[in-house]
């Protein structure tokens, strides 16, 4: 490979989820569902992360918005 080559390097962006899945990039944020623990996430660019809401759920889950911003 030449030095020209434009080669992209994965980024960790957060550590620690138990199983960390479904991610939505949303409102400048990407938001993903940590199945272990039973949470949403959303993490912002500078990689602040928020838990948004806890769901007890023994089964995966998946998240989206209705038209008028609402999580699902």
């Amino acid at each position: 490979m030449s030095s020209s080559s434009s080669v992209r390097k994965a980024n960790i962006v957060t550590e620690g989820l138990a199983f960390g899945e479904s991610p939505r990039w949303h409102d400048g944020r990407l938001w993903l569902c940590n199945w272990g623990t039973g949470e949403i996430v959303a993490m912002a660019e500078d990689g602040n992360s928020e838990v948004m809401l806890t769901v007890p759920a023994v089964l995966p889950y998946s998240i989206d918005w209705l038209p008028d911003g609402r999580l699902l």
